[in-house]
């Protein structure tokens, strides 16, 4: 028993550390952008079913009780043990997964900041620009002959009109440049950029709070085994002390099952309190009352179809082709190749400034080539995992019918009184950790193909999402 306690306790820490999660910045798709075939959600829409489908056999479904079902919502109803009342419109208790995105786009502060970003680029208009600048520049010239048409009487005053047209000058210079760019294109790419860098962290907030979903779940299904766990202990304990009032025992035993349960104990409080946490860091998220109580929704249902429909070559790519992180590096690069070139003549090859441009160039092709590579790999990484926890979900399956047939005969046998109520109840806790264990499963394998979904859809290779 106490090898069993270490391992779970080894679990509850690791589970722990998954909430850390950042609140980066918040995603909305592109106008005219559509999502590829081959999610969770358009599964649901060709069965007809709904996405959050109800367990396997044998697996009970977690009771949630949705805001509009008045007079049902108590706290035993909650997965928090907790006595808030609701506090207002953005107070709720149930998020389906289905939702969070919107969730997440239409209530974080950082979410609304990223899309009114978005559109003061949007509404740009570079045509009206264009006629302001020219004015500008209109006005400098008019303003810079009539300070050199005025006359100096001292050396101050000399220095003070020398000052002055300088300055104009210089802000003549930079209008001019500005223009530039207007008529080349370049501040529209750079514009172009700067909006697609401000999607790509839209989408890294999607991807964080989809992350801290999970850690939820898992924190709460690792609560569920504690819980269980101390009752197993509890039952243990009655044993000992019986055994021990008997002589068959020594106190230390006694009290090292005494220690044990007392450990438990402090882990479960200790857990409670970072599910809550998660949670309210999830309700910031989303842009709800911050009371710690939330009911998480199931994950919706993975059907094979999906998987199959994963092409490795041609996913990945698509994904290359929506990274943020290759079109910087490779934006990065043009930039140098540009400098490069035109510092890239028969009489500067021997500058400092030829040199310099060189190297830079240099390690701005390296820096992409190492880009390029670590997306790759992450992406192979990513579309092994899928691969891989489909067959650990397929092994946890066969383990959960054999603990079923065991469980069915221990049963069996103790109705005919071969054995004791706690020899079957240490039976039915083998079949909960074989459920344990295909839950376990079945949202590893979610989180892989979910961030395998956002490489291919989105170009955003999060390796930390992967299933734990």
């Amino acid at each position: 028993m106490s090898k069993k306690w270490i391992a779970l306790l080894l679990a509850v820490v690791l589970a722990l550390s998954l909430c850390a999660i950042p609140a980066l910045a918040q995603n909305e798709e592109a106008p005219g952008e559509t999502e590829k075939t081959g999610t969770p959600e358009a599964a649901a829409e060709e069965t007809g079913g709904d996405a959050s489908d109800a367990p396997p056999s044998g697996e009970e479904k977690p009771i949630v009780v949705l805001p509009e079902e008045s007079g049902a919502g108590t706290a035993k109803d909650s997965t928090m043990d907790d006595e808030l009342v609701f506090t207002g419109e953005d107070d709720f208790r149930y998020l389906a997964f289905e939702d969070l995105r919107d969730r997440v786009l239409e209530g974080s502060l950082t979410a609304r900041m990223l899309e009114e970003s978005i559109a003061s680029i949007d509404a740009m208009d570079y045509t009206q620009m264009y006629v302001d600048l020219s004015g500008q520049l209109s006005s400098l010239e008019y303003t810079q002959n009539m300070y050199a048409q005025i006359p100096v009487a001292s050396p101050m005053e000399g220095a003070m009109q020398g000052y002055v047209i300088s300055s104009l000058a210089s802000s003549y210079g930079a209008i001019t440049s500005t223009m530039s760019d207007l008529t080349t294109g370049k501040l529209q790419r750079d514009s172009a950029a700067a909006k697609r860098q401000l999607k790509n962290a839209q989408d890294l907030t999607v991807v964080g709070a989809e992350s801290l979903y999970f850690a939820i779940l898992e924190l709460e299904q690792t609560k569920a085994t504690l819980q269980r766990n101390l009752e197993a202990v509890n039952r243990s304990l009655q044993e000992m002390e019986l055994r021990y009032e008997l002589g068959q025992i020594s106190a230390l035993t006694l009290e090292q099952v005494k220690n044990g349960k007392a450990t438990l104990q402090s882990s479960l409080s200790t857990l409670e309190m970072n599910l809550r946490r998660c949670k309210l860091q999830m309700q910031a998220m989303v842009g709800a009352g911050l009371n710690g109580s939330l009911v998480l929704g199931p994950l919706p249902a993975l059907s094979q179809g999906l998987i199959d429909t994963m092409d490795y070559e041609q996913d990945l790519a698509d994904a290359k082709m929506l990274s943020y992180d290759l079109f910087a590096a490779k934006k990065k690069l043009d930039e140098a190749s540009d400098t490069f070139d035109d510092a890239n003549d028969a009489n500067a090859r021997t500058t400092y400034g030829y040199r310099t441009a060189r190297h830079t160039y240099e390690s701005a092709k390296y820096e992409y080539q190492m880009s390029v590579q670590s997306f790759e790999m992450n992406f192979r990484s990513t579309f092994d995992s899928v691969k891989d926890y489909q067959q650990v979900l397929n092994s946890a399956l066969t383990s959960l019918s054999y603990q079923e047939s065991s469980y069915a005969s221990m049963e069996l046998k103790y109705r005919q009184g071969t054995i004791s109520q706690n020899a079957l109840l240490d039976a039915e806790d083998d079949l909960d950790e074989a459920k344990d264990a295909v839950a376990t499963a079945r949202r590893n394998l979610f989180t892989a193909f979910r961030t395998y979904y956002w490489a291919v859809n989105y170009g955003v290779m999060n390796a930390g999402q992967t299933g734990t």
